[in-house]
């Protein structure tokens, strides 16, 4: 799960950007699962049909569908991999910009506290 990239200081703007590509994989092998799945059911309804006629063509559409089925799954196993990679990076997102504003807080607070002795 962890890469080189979790190894090399980046900035806020090249994690936001490492988020934005993942969820658009992430869509984009979503909508390939569905396409395969849509393919799969078409391919067992051609089976179906033709197995009365030409039994060989029915088993080899009802092993294309089986093929889809399997390529469906992987490609929906890689969706959410990287949308659980991408809320990862989001994380380190939103903690770094919790200790940055309880950084400045801190400065408030001393400010504050110096100028309220003078």
């Amino acid at each position: 799960m962890f890469s080189e990239n979790d190894l090399v200081e980046r900035s806020v703007e090249d994690l936001a950007a490492e988020v934005k590509e993942l969820l658009a994989e992430a869509e984009r092998l979503r909508e390939e699962h569905e396409r395969s799945t849509e393919k799969e059911m078409l391919s067992r309804t051609r089976s179906v049909e033709a197995r009365p006629v030409d039994a060989a063509e029915a088993e080899r559409l009802w092993q294309e569908a089986e093929e889809l089925r399997e390529s469906a799954r992987e490609s929906l196993r890689l969706s959410m991999e990287k949308r659980l990679r991408a809320a990862d990076v989001q994380h380190r997102i939103d903690i770094h910009d919790q200790i940055e504003s309880m950084d400045s807080s801190d400065k408030i607070w001393s400010k504050a506290a110096k100028a309220g002795r003078s």
